[in-house]
């Protein structure tokens, strides 16, 4: 009888209705599993016996775990309900009333997960022979249900697919009709035919594309962030080295010029992190660090990076500090800083003559009301950035706060730029709690303020949580043992633990390989390299003194993974420490790497000084 049903109002009610024909119910309903109201519910399909005017009867829906409806639907087992209270339900008919003696709440499965809830209340106690046969016809009932909610989907997305070829088929006569100036509309709605046709066949692609894309996109930014991380990884080193300047050999001017490569390589790393981190922006999670940023100490770093480009542009670069300015104050200092270099990135590129300024003060309350009303501190940095350049238009100003988009948007504009900095921006700020407004006149020049609230309270809530961690090390070392090891890396008066120890390089990008060998051998570490895994291991064959290897992870012939394994099978090598190399900084490869036997691991590019104290501690263990 239920097979040849098309709809879900009509099997509902010759579900129920059958029902309690078969099982001598006096009363019945029906849910059905859909949403309601944005949540997971049962909802009622149907009745039998029911009494408009009857009170509680008839509950139109109950989410998953609510009331006996719900909570059969939870635990997918039937309640049978034989005391039941005077109260609970009245049958009636035109001769007169009576309360049910029984009650049954049945779960409706298809594919051990319930689609519909049955309740049914009779005037007699239901018999074992009822129940048994309500148990085994269960799973074809649940079959049907399913049958016919998808038989109902399918026509539901026919009757769609035919109204949108009705809609093709109209719009072609009237193309039809037209004149030899509509040519072009015709062959859209050629294009749109085509489209039609193949609707039916995308939707199963589609389906896969969509289990695909997650994937695609996790390789995507692994394999971009290693090819944008490997050359800056040599970059950084060794800039670093020449800033040491440890042979003596450059100059004050010289030595400053590496600082300011390698501050600026350590800038492009966060703004790769920011972008290749794709997940976290679209989410608006992008993490912050709170810390003791020191505000002092902020206009000589300024100082340092843009003297040298206002020199070269001829503008004049000034920095005021206001006096009410604290010189501690909590915040993110790297997204702060990444704010303000962005800004004033902006206005000496668009800055021709005049002058550059940036203005450190702190906010009045009217000013915290107006522009910050929902901070929690009352403390407000406000560091705003102010140019002579080319202004901005008023129909443009709120553009150029797009992702990937510029005041000027032609093809061949003459600043270029990747249009990300004041996106990016504003959405630090706004992780940071505050905000970035603009005022601007075309011809005359921009200013643009950052407003930050402090963070003190988050500080402080952090400090606690770093302290209760601090007992519970893991395999790698804690950053309290790292804080330790830089202090004694700072102490003219430490032992060199260096000097004749075995490290073995494995890095397949011989300007990695090149930038470590020259930064090893001046602290007295012999050296030796292989490319690949499998060369890894043939020295390790003929030379088994090695006291630590550096293994990279994206090699030929064999990766890091499969020969850290291959290491840690021979016994000869279990204690041997490891430190895994990546420049793919992937969430998972953490705990990849330890899994594939690395002692400890550090992201490309690499810190020099880190990577040492890493190593001495790893060496002394």
């Amino acid at each position: 009888m239920l097979q040849g049903i098309s709809d879900l109002e009509t099997l509902g009610k010759s579900f129920i209705s059958k029902a309690a024909e078969l099982f001598d119910a006096s009363f019945g309903l029906l849910y059905l599993r859909s949403s309601y109201e944005g949540k997971e519910s049962m909802v009622k399909l149907a009745s039998y016996a029911v009494m408009g005017g009857s009170e509680g009867i008839g509950v139109h829906h109950f989410q998953l775990g609510e009331g006996l409806v719900g909570q059969c639907a939870v635990e997918k087992r039937m309640f049978h309900l034989t005391k039941v209270p005077d109260s609970y339900i009245t049958l009636a008919s035109g001769l007169g009333t009576a309360k049910a003696q029984s009650v049954l709440i049945v779960p409706i499965l298809h594919n051990k997960e319930v689609i519909a809830v049955m309740e049914l209340a009779s005037f007699d106690k239901f018999t074992p022979l009822q129940l048994e046969l309500l148990e085994d016809i269960l799973e074809v009932l649940g079959t049907i249900v399913h049958s016919v909610q998808t038989r109902v989907e399918v026509e539901r997305l026919l009757k769609e697919y035919q109204i949108m070829t009705e809609e093709l088929q109209t719009q072609q006569e009237e193309l039809h009709m037209t004149n030899e100036q509509l040519e072009e509309q015709n062959r859209y709605a050629e294009v749109r035919s085509r489209e039609l046709e193949n609707i039916k066949a995308s939707f199963e692609e589609h389906a896969i594309q969509l289990q695909q894309s997650s994937q695609y996109k996790s390789e995507f930014l692994a394999n971009m962030s290693h090819e944008l991380r490997t050359p800056l990884n040599s970059v950084l080193i060794l800039s670093q080295m020449l800033q040491e300047n440890k042979q003596g050999s450059l100059t004050k001017e010289e030595q400053e010029y590496a600082r300011v490569i390698h501050s600026s390589g350590n800038d492009l790393l966060h703004l790769i992190n920011d972008i290749l981190d794709l997940s976290k922006v679209e989410a608006g999670k992008l993490d912050i660090h709170v810390c003791e940023m020191n505000v002092s100490e902020l206009p000589d770093i300024l100082r340092s990076q843009f003297a040298k480009v206002a020199e070269q542009q001829n503008l004049t670069f000034s920095i005021v500090r206001d006096a009410q300015v604290p010189d501690i104050f909590y915040t993110d200092e790297q997204r702060l800083s990444q704010i303000i270099k962005n800004l004033l990135s902006n206005a000496f590129k668009f800055t021709h003559k005049g002058s550059v300024q940036v203005n450190l003060g702190m906010c009045s309350e009217e000013q915290i009301r107006e522009f910050l009303p929902l901070a929690k501190h009352k403390q407000v940095l406000a560091i705003s950035v102010k140019d002579t350049g080319i202004g901005i238009s008023p129909e443009k100003q709120q553009l150029i706060f797009e992702p990937f988009r510029q005041a000027d948007g032609t093809t061949n504009r003459k600043y270029g730029g990747t249009g990300l900095g004041l996106s990016i921006s504003r959405e630090l700020a706004r992780l940071l709690g505050g905000r970035v407004t603009m005022q601007s006149e075309e011809g005359v020049g921009s200013s643009f303020t950052l407003y930050v609230p402090s963070l003190e309270q988050a500080f402080n809530e952090t400090e606690s949580m770093q302290k209760e961690a601090a007992a519970a090390t893991s395999p790698m070392i804690s950053d309290f043992l790292l804080r330790d090891a830089y202090k004694k890396a700072a102490d003219p008066a430490e032992r060199n633990n260096f000097s004749g120890r075995k490290v073995l390089v494995v890095d397949d990008d011989v300007r990695n390989v090149f930038a470590l060998s020259n930064a090893f051998e001046k602290e007295g570490i012999l050296v030796s390299v292989a490319h690949n895994g499998q060369e890894c291991l043939e020295i390790m064959k003929k030379d088994q003194d090695i006291d630590l290897i550096l293994m990279d992870i994206m090699m030929p012939v064999m990766d890091g993974y499969e020969a850290m394994r291959m290491i840690r099978k021979d016994t000869r090598f279990e204690k041997v420490p490891i430190i895994a190399l990546t420049a793919k900084a992937m969430k998972q490869d953490r705990d990849i790497c330890l899994q594939a036997g690395a002692s400890d691991y550090i992201s490309k590019p690499l810190n020099l000084s880190q990577l040492l104290s890493l190593m001495r501690v790893w060496l002394t263990k």
